[in-house]
């Protein structure tokens, strides 16, 4: 019953900044600062569900803690940002399925303990995956949303209000290069941790399995898009699909195969 409280405050506090955003889809300032902390109140409730499930002695990052640890940062890193930049627009993307994997959060609960030692590599390894993780999760969903918008752009319609608060097309796909480059930093960094440390880190050796392949290739994936964009200047749909599909093998890697052993094998 405990944890119950937290998470009724932290979907109310996610939910609602969306409502008033439908209710009111040019938000002043008033608005925009009153849902910021709203906002900045459900973090602080999602931090607290967190800190029970995962524990930290030993770290607990079972499937469902691994869903919201990387839930928790994508918002965190959308609430400090959307205090420089107008991002009020990806709110009911983010916050919406984040309100839902909180709500469900109990029933999906698992043990999956970390027994190694809580080395300083370890924990730098940990705290990096998950920053990347959940980078490329904000620009999975800003990616969507891009591609909602150029599709209203190219149906000649009219852009709905909501829409059209939003950033102008090309700065939306430029930032959102940004944010690939720093994942991609990240994601190489975790890899080569993973890969050359993986004795001291996890306790065990490299094993070449399909969470080594599809961490891989999604690395990849990731390089050549931003090589091609960095070169030759890809942008639009297709440029968006093959992040999405990059993403996709993220999720494949770690989040997938946590779901089939711990979810649905019980292992």
């Amino acid at each position: 019953m405990e944890i119950w409280l937290p998470i009724l405050i932290a979907c109310a506090c996610y939910l609602t900044p969306s409502f008033l955003l439908f209710k009111k889809q040019t938000p002043d300032k008033k608005l925009t600062n009153f849902n910021a902390l709203l906002i900045g109140i459900g973090l602080l409730a999602h931090f607290t569900i967190l800190k029970a499930s995962i524990s930290f002695n030993p770290i607990n990052l079972g499937f469902s803690n691994a869903l919201i640890a990387t839930s928790f940062f994508s918002i965190l890193i959308f609430w400090l940002l959307n205090f420089n930049k107008n991002f009020n627009y990806l709110q009911p993307f983010l916050l919406i399925p984040s309100a839902f994997l909180l709500i469900i959060h109990p029933l999906f609960l698992s043990n999956h303990f970390l027994t190694t030692d809580l080395s300083p590599l370890f924990i730098t390894h940990i705290a990096i995956a998950l920053l990347a993780y959940s980078l490329f999760t904000f620009s999975a969903y800003l990616a969507i949303f891009i591609l909602i918008f150029e599709k209203k752009l190219h149906q000649k319609k009219k852009i709905d209000m909501l829409l059209s608060g939003s950033q102008p097309l090309i700065e939306m796909e430029n930032f959102l290069f940004n944010i690939n480059k720093i994942g991609f930093l990240l994601l190489t960094i975790t890899l080569i941790s993973g890969i050359l440390f993986s004795e001291q880190v996890f306790g065990t050796p490299l094993q070449f399995n399909h969470k080594t392949v599809f961490s891989i290739l999604a690395w990849l994936i990731y390089g050549l898009i931003l090589a091609g964009k960095k070169l030759f200047g890809w942008r639009g749909r297709n440029s968006i699909y093959i992040k999405l599909t990059a993403f996709l093998f993220l999720l494949l890697s770690y989040l997938g195969s946590k779901f089939v052993l711990e979810i649905i094998l019980h292992r």
